[in-house]
């Protein structure tokens, strides 16, 4: 008989939530913007279907968009083709875990485990990794997550999990499996790869869940903005992204993806290979976005620079650099108010290489660094840390 859920084994860990703390720009303002996600409102938002009548561009553009795709059912066939009948023997703690189907559910077998656990869902879109991840009841009822310590990775190699190196020390119990979070930090990572959990408090459903990053999540007051157009409103009840600051718009961004409102102060600075991870806490350092209202674009405009600068939140990234280095020379020229040009290479170069260099953060993973800088002024800057050169 297979054991479905691990909640026999006594928990023994209990997790903080998310970092906190009154976290700083290292240049400009402290100015905090509070945005709550609604994924556990009362009411259910309004289904994508709905958005797609008056806005089909956009949604035929976002099927193929990896945040449509964050969270997925294990027995999604896209994430079975990647896990069935695969095992690895992980070099960090030497445990072998073997992944099968069975009774229409996928599961994972440990050697140090007593018996196979079930997969419930997924986390990530596969362009850097998928997590499979299970749910299951505390004491108290409330729903909490098992991230397993296996991943797998777009190079189709399944590895330890990125973040979770540190408990392949564990050789016995849950650990060895992976990382427990408790109710409060469980909520936090589904809010994150849902669009909305529905309205059981202490619970999460999986049959009521709404999964992936849809229309909702960043576009709020959906039910009223269709009721305004419907009436022939001229307030449409919809916050346009181009009207909030870019600051609110890459606090947005970091909300799943982390503000620099979230780390401590002395965390953010370029020795910590953390930050690699998380986007917006790199921009908010940025002279490209601390100096952006001193750049004059060629249409007169003041310049702007968030994430939609570069990235159409409607679909995947651009992989081609040269989309990039256009996007650069916007504002890098010899031009009048513009930014000025780099001294050591021609601006027919790729910009990235050099001031957005891909890191190898894990043996099957790279992470673009947004702190988009002149790295060999890093020791002037910051000479209290011990810089070292990107990996």
């Amino acid at each position: 008989m297979i054991q479905k859920y691990p909640f026999l084994i006594p928990l023994s860990i209990l997790l903080l939530a998310c970092l906190s703390g009154a976290g700083l720009f290292l240049y400009g303002s402290q100015q905090k913007t509070e945005f709550v996600p609604h994924v556990r409102s009362v009411h259910q938002p309004v289904p994508s279907r709905s958005c797609c009548e008056c806005h089909d561009k956009f949604c035929q553009q976002f099927e193929g968009a990896p945040h449509l795709r964050t969270l997925r059912k294990a027995t999604d066939p896209g994430v079975l083709e990647k896990f069935v009948d695969r095992e690895v023997t992980l070099k960090e703690n030497g445990h072998t875990y073997r992944f099968f189907k069975e009774d229409d559910a996928l599961w994972v077998d440990c050697d140090s485990y007593p018996a196979p656990v079930r997969i419930d869902w997924v986390f990530g879109s596969g362009m850097h990794a998928m997590t499979p991840v299970s749910l299951f009841p505390n004491e108290k009822g409330e729903s909490e997550l098992l991230q397993h310590i296996v991943s797998w990775y777009p190079s189709s190699k399944l590895g330890i999990t990125l973040g979770l190196q540190e408990l392949a020390h564990e050789q016995t119990g849950i650990n060895a499996l992976g990382e427990v979070s408790d109710h409060a930090k469980t909520q936090n990572c589904f809010g994150c790869h849902a669009a909305w959990l529905g309205d059981s408090p202490g619970e999460i459903k999986s049959d009521v869940i709404i999964p992936g990053v849809s229309c909702v999540r960043c576009h709020l007051n959906g039910e009223e903005h269709i009721k305004a157009v419907e009436r022939g409103d001229k307030d449409l009840k919809l916050t346009k992204w181009s009207s909030l600051t870019p600051l609110e718009s890459i606090n947005r961004c970091g909300e799943c993806h982390r503000r620099f409102d979230q780390l401590e102060a002395d965390e953010i600075h370029p020795a910590n290979d953390l930050l690699y991870r998380f986007a917006p806490v790199g921009m908010s350092q940025s002279p490209c976005f601390l100096k952006q209202t001193d750049v004059k674009l060629a249409d007169g405009n003041t310049a702007r620079f968030d994430c939609t600068t570069c990235h159409n939140p409607h679909q995947q990234a651009s992989r081609d650099p040269e989309y990039y280095r256009q996007i650069c020379l916007n504002c890098h020229s010899d031009l009048k108010d513009h930014a000025p040009v780099c001294s050591k290479e021609s601006m027919q170069s790729q910009c990235l290489q050099c001031h957005m260099p891909a890191v190898e953060v894990h043996d099957n993973l790279s992470f673009t660094d947004h702190w988009i800088r002149v790295r060999e002024r890093d020791k002037e800057r910051f000479p209290e840390f011990q810089m070292r050169q990107a990996k």
